[in-house]
């Protein structure tokens, strides 16, 4: 069904250049979004923005490390076009594709702001899921890479954030730096 499914979503590649541009994009660089998204909440949000900031890089840097170090070795599951012949859009190694290390920064980000902001987190698992769709159109994974990303990132997530009250001095400890690290800034005015 994986492989069915894949079929019929990197179909659609190759057939309108202009399509496929906009889906290369949404593959590669929607993560870029998402990350520049938090760094403004770093730098203008209060420090409860500050601190989903950082429950959200905790949780993108678990969930990456499990899947890059545990899971992606243990099931090695081929990409599709190491298997098949695809539509391959964009260049990529032939490592194992589960889960999507893309999908696993993307939904981990999505989840981490959508459980302390709403409206920008479902922005942001919007953007997770359009990556995730991309990721397979472009031929470079299959949906069972995706789900499983989003499932791990989910996880992952709701663990930290039923950890943070004992979390809490991690992330205060690194907006005290921030703070000192402003303070100290040529221009800032000492008021």
């Amino acid at each position: 069904m994986n492989y069915q499914l894949f079929k019929i979503v990197n179909s659609f590649a190759g057939r309108m250049d202009w399509f496929d541009d906009v889906m290369e994009i949404f593959a590669q660089d929607i993560v870029w979004l998402l990350l520049a998204l938090l760094v403004t909440l770093w730098i203008i949000g209060t420090k409860e923005d500050q601190r989903s900031v950082f429950y959200a890089c905790l949780s993108a840097g678990i969930a990456l490390l499990l899947a890059s170090l545990l899971i992606s070795p243990e099931v090695n599951q081929a990409r599709p076009f190491v298997s098949h012949t695809v539509h391959q859009l964009i260049p990529h190694s032939a490592d194992p594709s589960f889960p999507s290390d893309h999908s696993t920064l993307a939904f981990s980000l999505a989840f981490s702001v959508l459980f302390i902001n709403r409206k920008w987190g479902l922005a942001a698992f919007g953007l997770a899921c359009l990556t995730g769709v991309a990721r397979v159109y472009v031929g470079v994974h299959y949906p069972g890479d995706i789900i499983g990303a989003g499932a791990l990132s989910f996880i992952i997530c709701v663990s930290v954030f039923l950890s943070r009250s004992w979390l809490q001095p991690l992330p205060d400890f690194f907006i005290r730096i921030n703070e000192r690290l402003i303070a100290v800034l040529p221009g800032k005015r000492k008021g």
